[in-house]
């Protein structure tokens, strides 16, 4: 396995990144997507988180110690390869989730 490189896990588009990572304890484990938007504010870029949620179970089998960098890249590698789709459907579910935020407004 490749040394872990956190990019691995962000994708950018548009004014939108997304960042997909893993939590160990043991109040909260599982994955999480945190979406953020890029806002330019007085010249200055800024990136606002818009939403950060759990989107699945960590996944059973993993031997690296929880935690670990080691850990957090199989646990992520293995989502996305059972995921394919995962980009897409978190820009569907992003898509949902603004419209949503429109109407409130």
């Amino acid at each position: 396995m490749n040394a872990f490189d956190p990019l691995d896990w962000i994708h950018q588009w548009d004014d939108f990144e997304m960042m997909m990572y893993a939590r160990s304890e043991p109040d909260e484990p599982g994955i999480f997507m945190q979406v953020s938007r890029r806002v330019q504010r007085e010249g200055a870029e800024e990136w606002e988180i818009l939403y950060d949620r759990r989107i699945a179970d960590i996944p059973a089998g993993i031997d690296e110690a929880p935690g670990t960098d080691a850990w957090e890249e199989r646990v992520l590698r293995r989502h996305l390869t059972d995921h394919p789709q995962l980009v897409n459907e978190e820009k569907r579910y992003l898509a949902e989730f603004l419209a949503g935020r429109e109407r409130e407004r």
